[in-house]
């Protein structure tokens, strides 16, 4: 589908971020393999998600959704006849190994024509030191991949790289070893497994490294806080446009998910969170509006804190007087679609300065976008990346928009509420 967005004179008004699709998948995961029932509030339910709860139901879980809650009734997991679909969605995947790992069944997992492209073997490495056995296309790199699970011990495993995904995959699979297991990874990557497992003690957190303790996770009830990642766009918004103020409520604000406040306030972003409660995923409401903006520079260190917000940096820096460096951003490259190249080419083709380098880019502001037609790659960051882009100057028609639903649905409902054109 290709989506004309225009330009607008003026934006105003209160958003409610869709529900944490990082939080919705881990908990529905957890629930899986708990005691007892358990109820999601506040889900977000996307196509990604609904990976996630097919494949755990196809394992043997029931799973209702009722009146804006998931209803969790884990089972003992039996083996599927039919290898397990994944979509494109790389969380359900690496997580699925880990959590497939556990049980002494044996089956196959598959994705989309992206997913079947994207690394895996990331994931096997870790799960393999934990006794799992797994064998995938390229030599256990890439979906299709079987798992054998069952009789894991323990283990210690260093990770090369910084991803939450991999992270919790071992964490799942390790809370059924014999013994305690310790992951550790290069730079902090986003928390979320560790601050739900520490409620029931069944990890703990030192520096970089996790100390996972074999572990019956109880029944629970737990609610979902506004997605940041989502959030992001309409602080990009807010900060890019001429005439804006807007205000996003229920907003996750997790420390591991908002360096991108922190370099939005080092380019001149005006902002400020009220209504803050901190929790075991702390949350608030941010209040962002129009701001001259500068250009800065980006380090690899930041880069975790902030994998889904990188493409955003890049069109702030489209607006901003002077030069936008980011690099050691090359994990981007791996997403959905190659995130570097593909911002790369939207901005360029709306008359951006841009750009791209092997781990980041270049931008350099004060260059006016102007109108264009521009390709997503069915990546729905991107669309939402290029449809803010064309709001915040002359307009843009975007290909591939639907794929907005993987991730925030209501997205252009939301945004045409707060558009004066």
């Amino acid at each position: 589908m290709e989506l004309k967005i225009e330009a607008a004179k003026e934006i105003r008004g209160t958003v409610v971020p869709p529900p944490d699709k990082s939080i919705t998948h881990r908990t529905v995961f957890f629930a899986s393999i708990a005691a007892g029932t358990c109820k999601i509030y506040n889900p977000l339910i996307s196509d990604d998600i609904r990976r996630t709860i097919d494949v755990i139901k196809k394992l043997g879980a029931v799973v209702n959704e009722d009146d804006g809650k998931i209803v969790v009734q884990p089972s003992k997991f039996s083996e599927p006849s039919i290898p397990l679909f994944c979509g494109n969605s790389g969380t359900t995947a690496r997580i699925s190994l880990g959590l497939i790992a556990r049980s002494p069944i044996f089956v196959v997992l598959y994705g989309d024509n992206s997913l079947s492209k994207r690394p895996m073997g990331r994931v096997v490495r870790p799960l393999k030191t934990l006794g799992a056995k797994l064998n995938g296309r390229n030599g256990s790199l890439n979906l299709p991949m079987s798992v054998m699970g069952g009789n894991l011990h323990s283990a210690e495993y260093t990770s090369e790289v910084a991803s939450a995904q991999v992270k919790t995959s071992f964490i799942i699979a390790a809370l059924a070893g014999d013994d305690v297991s310790i992951y550790t990874e290069p730079l902090k990557s986003r928390d979320h497994t560790e601050r739900f497992l520490e409620q029931f003690d069944a990890v703990e957190v030192k520096g970089n490294s996790v100390i996972v303790t074999p572990s019956v996770v109880p029944a629970f009830s737990t609610n979902i806080v506004g997605d940041f990642s989502s959030a992001s766009f309409f602080l990009t918004l807010g900060v890019c446009h001429p005439n804006a103020r807007i205000k996003i409520e229920n907003v996750g604000l997790n420390p591991t998910r908002t360096k991108f406040l922190e370099v939005l306030k080092r380019m001149g972003a005006k902002f400020e969170i009220v209504d803050f409660h901190q929790d075991v995923e702390p949350y608030g409401t941010i209040i962002v509006e129009s701001s001259e903006l500068y250009g800065i520079d980006v380090n690899a260190e930041e880069i975790p804190s902030m994998i889904d917000e990188i493409p955003l940096i890049a069109l702030a820096g489209a607006f901003a007087a002077g030069k936008t460096v980011v690099h050691g951003a090359s994990e981007i490259r791996k997403k959905e679609s190659d995130r570097i190249k593909t911002t790369v080419q939207i901005l360029s083709k709306m008359g951006a300065n841009v750009e791209e380098h092997e781990d980041g880019f270049v931008v350099e502001g004060g260059h006016l976008l102007h109108n264009g037609t521009v390709e997503t790659f069915n990546d729905h960051r991107m669309a939402m990346l290029a449809s803010i882009a064309g709001i915040c100057s002359q307009g843009v028609n975007v290909r591939e928009a639907e794929s907005v639903s993987i991730s925030y649905p209501s997205f252009y409902s939301d945004l045409e509420r707060m558009v004066a054109k």
